[in-house]
């Protein structure tokens, strides 16, 4: 269920939850392009450590009130005031993929806040230079397309929003699968497990290009934040088979914050959720 919370600014955030209703306090931090529903691959995890997933929509997705060109610290903010809303003094983050570097910037915002912070398969600093050769050839071009000639990859998100609007035929999905690596294969093509990773996409595009713009836009500006500052425990997961981040690159910067621990797995982009969940709540309890 898509909950609904008035912040003391007049944002709304629109938000769902999985897990343990009065366990201990877990903001997760979707993807791009994603949506709250990812949390779902969390809840019987969850519920089994007795944690509560609060999972809320950034701005401008799915209901939330949008927010246009902002920088990742002002997402912070946003987080400590649903907690204040829910009566949360201090909680543990987890930022997946796109939602990494928007988890960092709160656990740096909120060191009084945030216990730990995972984060899963992140998104690595993409700004202009060469840390961008490291990245998938796709969001090279996107980045490109993004400094360069922004119509276009907004143009291109439009009939991507239309195709998102029903699951892709089976023959298209196998297609498109041949690019990853057989972990994350294995995760996406039964019919069962793509159900837990489509709605959330859907629901995202469902946002409209304004949306998924402005939460996509961050991710190509330097990040205004040194997260080697961060206090708190700091946990980085990530696949070897990940093909949209290097996990060689993951783990040099993980290297680089004196927090941070490195946790290799053998596992992809979109499957290290799914086969390590009750091992990345174990390692965040322990910590936070």
């Amino acid at each position: 269920m898509l909950l609904t919370a008035l912040l003391p600014s007049g944002q709304v955030l629109r938000y769902r939850e999985f897990g343990c209703p009065h366990g201990q306090a877990l903001f997760f931090l979707h993807g791009w392009p994603g949506e709250a529903h990812q949390g779902s691959l969390l809840h019987q995890a969850a519920l089994d450590r007795n944690l509560r997933i609060i999972a809320p929509n950034r701005p401008g997705i799915a209901g939330s009130s949008p927010q246009t060109n902002r920088s990742l610290l002002d997402w912070p903010p946003l987080v400590e005031a649903l907690a204040d809303q829910l009566h949360l003094d201090r909680f543990l983050l987890l930022g997946l993929s796109g939602g990494g570097p928007y988890a960092l910037a709160s656990a740096w915002a909120l060191p009084a806040r945030v216990r730990a912070t995972a984060i899963v398969c992140g998104a690595l600093p993409a700004a202009p230079g060469p840390a961008r050769r490291q990245l998938s050839p796709i969001y090279q071009a996107m980045l490109a397309l993004h400094d360069h000639a922004p119509w276009i990859l907004q143009a291109a998100l439009v009939p991507a929003m239309r195709l998102a609007q029903h699951p892709p035929p089976r023959a298209a999905l196998w297609l498109a699968l041949r690019i990853l690596g057989p972990r994350d294969r294995a995760a996406l093509w039964p019919k069962d497990r793509f159900a837990h990773f489509f709605p959330a996409f859907r629901h995202a595009m469902q946002s409209g290009m304004r949306g998924l713009w402005d939460d996509g836009h961050p991710y190509a500006l330097p990040w205004p934040f040194n997260p080697a500052e961060i206090t708190s425990p700091l946990r980085f997961w990530h696949g070897t088979q990940d093909r949209n981040f290097a996990c060689s690159a993951a783990a040099a910067f993980a290297a680089s914050l004196p927090r941070a621990s490195f946790h290799p797995c053998e596992d992809g982009h979109y499957s290290i959720i799914g086969n390590q969940a009750e091992a990345i709540l174990d390692d965040l309890l322990a910590q936070g």
